[in-house]
């Protein structure tokens, strides 16, 4: 029997491709109407919804013409929400959310709310605490799958975020983003299988030690993304870092041979990412690379923003075989302390005391 990751993976295209229309519906029916109210956006998210809102923030700057930034949940509630009052009405505040019950985002939406701000939950569940408490939401639920690390929620995510894109976005600009997502599907379909095959290749050379995934710009949030499934899957160390970022950092790490996977959006940052290839190669990391084509006739920008898209097949590949060739279980079976409540036990993701407005502004 396949693992989640694997019957997620071979969903996803058949997944975008049932989904992009009515999701887009929904998006300009909750927030065409609002659009001319919003100078900036602030999206945030925890975990793979983190990675998500990381990953949407080049193609809302660029076609919305709008401010917009990303952040982790956290340092947004507690350090971006005490200070956005003198342009809080004319700010979209969104929160990333599948569960739509984690506290840390709940905690920006009733704090944006507080200072005034327009509030916009996303989510897989339109009866969501998160859905309830901010001002718009937009729901996309996804099929139930058996435990293991979530793909089709990060997807759906993503697939929402870039909806909102072109509900900001003026109509007449809008046509090249619409039309790149309407092609998702087919150039995912063709992308697939070589990058199947790569994450397997990758899975069957690994010996031991940690991963490191490279990404920059909208591939950064790939990055991420790419490490926590390897993580939830196999318990094995890994992190996504920004490509400069490597240069001054995990260059001089040892062994020598560490797995480096650089994902590319084959964007603005291109030049910089080959000189990276060469001095990780020079240096004898075990490297792989994955770069993104999108489709034939997308510009430059629709390419890159619409990475994310793909990046992920590889390394969900790599995640998925490195399980079933570990004979690990996912989330190490929730032993050691964890546990299957609130995604964690311990951990309190769910249950987090939240802090007031007040709190919040004290500091």
């Amino acid at each position: 029997m396949a693992d989640s990751l694997t019957v997620q993976s071979e969903m996803a295209a058949d997944f975008l491709e049932t989904e992009w229309v009515p999701i887009l519906e929904q998006a300009r029916e909750v927030i065409s109407s609002r659009a001319s109210e919003i100078d900036e956006v602030i999206l945030c998210g925890c975990g793979d919804s983190h990675h998500a809102a990381r990953n949407l923030e080049m193609a809302m700057t660029v076609w919305t013409g709008r401010r917009v930034r990303s952040a982790p949940a956290m340092e947004t509630s507690r350090y971006l929400m005490p200070v956005i009052s003198p342009a809080a009405d004319k700010t979209l505040v969104i929160g990333i959310s599948a569960s739509g019950e984690v506290a840390r985002t709940l905690e920006v939406i009733e704090l944006a709310a507080a200072m005034g701000a327009l509030t916009l939950a996303i989510t897989g569940s339109e009866e969501s605490t998160l859905a309830r408490t901010a001002q718009m939401s937009l729901s996309l639920s996804t099929p139930a799958m058996p435990v293991g690390p979530g793909l089709l929620n990060y997807l759906a995510s993503l697939l929402m975020g870039f909806s909102v894109a072109i509900a900001l976005t003026p109509a007449p600009r809008q046509k090249e983003l619409v039309c790149g997502l309407e092609e998702i599907p087919e150039v995912l379909r063709d992308w697939h299988g070589g990058q199947l095959e790569l994450g397997e290749e990758v899975a069957k050379s690994y010996s031991e030690g940690a991963v490191v995934f490279l990404g920059t710009g909208p591939a950064y949030g790939s990055a991420l993304f790419s490490a926590a499934k390897l993580i939830e899957a196999t318990g094995v160390q890994a992190w996504g870092q920004d490509v400069e970022e490597w240069a001054h950092l995990e260059y001089f790490c040892e062994p020598s041979s560490m797995p480096t996977w650089l994902l590319s959006s084959r964007g603005r940052s291109s030049g910089r990412e080959s000189e990276v290839e060469a001095a990780a190669r020079a240096i004898g990391r075990q490297f792989y690379l994955s770069t993104w084509e999108g489709g034939k006739d997308w510009s430059s920008h629709a390419r890159e923003a619409l990475a994310p898209l793909g990046l992920w097949v590889g390394p969900v590949a790599f995640a998925s075989r490195l399980a079933l060739l570990m004979d690990e279980v996912p989330f190490r079976g929730f032993g050691g302390g964890r546990g299957h409540v609130e995604g964690g036990g311990a951990s309190k993701i769910r249950s987090s005391e939240r802090i007031s407005l007040e709190e919040a502004s004290q500091y």
